[in-house]
Parts: structure tokens; C-alpha cells; sequence
């Protein structure tokens, strides 16, 4: 017998937010942040584009896959013109690289590393 586990919908929502490197080892963020568009979002994960995946020589993708060294921070603004940003962690998953807006780009599948519910229920009462 197969059993099969549920799991919430991806909603697919474009939302523009700031990429940065969080340093596991020093305990702070590394500086500079990349701009990238999430494409889907789940409470376990998400999707998103940047133009590139390298930050001060480092690249974001293979710092994160299955590092102790460094984390992904995502910076999310919690409303316009507000100053308050909220901050996910994540590693990253895949990566593939696309078309975006008419430019290449690439796609890196993210794992968030504490339940995002409450985000992702915005994202539903939203879309």
C-alpha cells in the first residue's frame, strides 16, 4: 500500500525581494544583497529568479546546498512604505537557468528552515 503524504498547494504570486548570505560560523550577515523575484511560494519552500547567482564571489547556490558555512536570507518588506522587513532562512535545493523578463536568469528551488505559515497564508488571502 502507497501512502501519501499531503501537502499545500504552491501559489504562484511574483513578489520582489532582497537575497543576501547569512555566515553560520561568525553569526551575521555577509555583506550585499541580491534582487530576486519569488515566482511560488509553499510554508516548506519557495521558487525564485535572480539575474545572477553570485554575491561578492560567492555563489549563492553551492554556498547553500548542503553547508554548514552559510545560509540563505530572504528579506521580505512587510508592507509598502514600511521600514519593517521580516528575515527567512533557507538553503537552496536546484537551480535551473531561464528566461526572465527577456533576459537569462536562473531559477534555484529554496527550503526554507522554519515553517513559513503565516507568510503563506498571506500569500492565499491574496491570490
Amino acid at each position: 500500500m502507497v501512502s501519501f503524504l499531503f501537502r499545500p498547494p504552491r501559489i504562484e504570486h511574483e513578489l520582489i525581494m532582497s537575497v543576501g548570505l547569512f555566515d553560520m560560523h561568525t553569526g551575521k550577515p555577509l555583506p550585499g544583497r541580491l534582487t530576486a523575484t519569488v515566482i511560488n511560494f509553499s510554508p516548506s519552500g519557495a521558487c525564485l529568479i535572480v539575474p545572477k547567482p553570485a554575491l561578492n564571489g560567492k555563489h549563492i547556490f553551492y554556498e547553500t546546498l548542503n553547508s554548514d558555512d552559510y545560509t540563505l536570507l530572504l528579506h521580505v518588506e512587510q508592507s509598502e512604505g514600511a521600514d519593517d522587513t521580516s528575515t527567512i532562512s533557507a538553503r537552496s535545493v536546484w537551480m535551473n537557468s531561464c528566461k526572465h523578463l527577456q533576459q537569462s536568469a536562473f531559477k534555484i528551488g529554496i527550503h526554507f528552515l522554519h515553517d513559513q505559515k503565516e507568510i503563506y497564508n498571506l500569500f492565499k488571502k491574496v491570490h
